[in-house]
């Protein structure tokens, strides 16, 4: 059995308040007397659900169609709810418990419960999110096998840093070498709620291979045993 863990692009979902909104546009219609129905994509590589290649905010990281299967296939996939937190923040704390010592999980998704709030109030989802401390990072990048990181939320940055462009977070999970020694993708805004409770067999993220990209929009499905 299949499951989606990717939300419908849309033009009216919600997006972090700099982004541009996706665009669709009718280049050819039946209904106006078209032979066939064709239309225009525009789309910003970061609004929905979309992987964040180590380019993003690495100059030396690769680019999305420079990725391999190994960062889109998941064998050991790590389903982790952290609703019960007990501060906002994604802290080292909320996440090193799941992990057993040689723990081999190869993709972790978080689950932080912020998701919630995205149909029932699209506006404060997409303005205050609960992001990623950078010791939760350093811990998940040097003391966990994962290749990457999959979350509930808008970016692994708190929105205050990413509104004056800085981006701690960003910069550990993808490989900066003053800060890291290693990147991972990122799958943010993915659609996790679906899979809670269930026993995860695999897991895939396909991005779009638009050469040169930070990012794509990306469909991710997970094989349940």
């Amino acid at each position: 059995m299949f499951i989606n863990l990717s939300y419908v692009l849309s033009e009216d979902m919600p997006v972090f308040s700099t982004n541009p909104k996706v665009k669709f546009e009718p280049v050819l219609r039946i209904a106006n007397g078209d032979n066939t129905n064709v239309s225009m994509l525009h789309l910003f590589t970061h609004n929905g659900t979309h992987m964040d290649a180590p380019w993003h905010w690495n100059p030396e990281g690769k680019t999305i169609d420079k990725l391999g299967f190994e960062d889109m296939i998941f064998d050991r996939a790590k389903l982790i709810d952290v609703t019960k937190r007990p501060n906002f923040l994604i802290d080292r704390p909320d996440i090193e418990p799941f992990f057993l010592k040689d723990d081999d999980a190869d993709f972790l998704m978080v689950f932080s419960g912020a998701s919630l709030t995205r149909e029932s109030n699209p506006d404060e989802y997409s303005k205050r999110w609960p992001s990623f401390t950078t010791d939760s990072a350093k811990f998940i990048i040097e003391e966990t096998r994962v290749r990457g990181v999959a979350m509930d939320f808008l970016a692994v940055d708190s929105p205050g840093d990413l509104a004056v462009w800085n981006a701690p977070v960003h910069y550990i999970f993808e490989g900066r070498k003053d800060v890291s020694s290693r990147g991972v993708v990122l799958i943010e805004d993915a659609n996790l709620r679906p899979i809670l409770g269930k026993k995860i067999k695999r897991v895939f993220a396909m991005p779009l291979l638009v050469k040169g990209m930070d990012a794509s929009p990306v469909n991710m499905f997970a094989e349940l045993d």
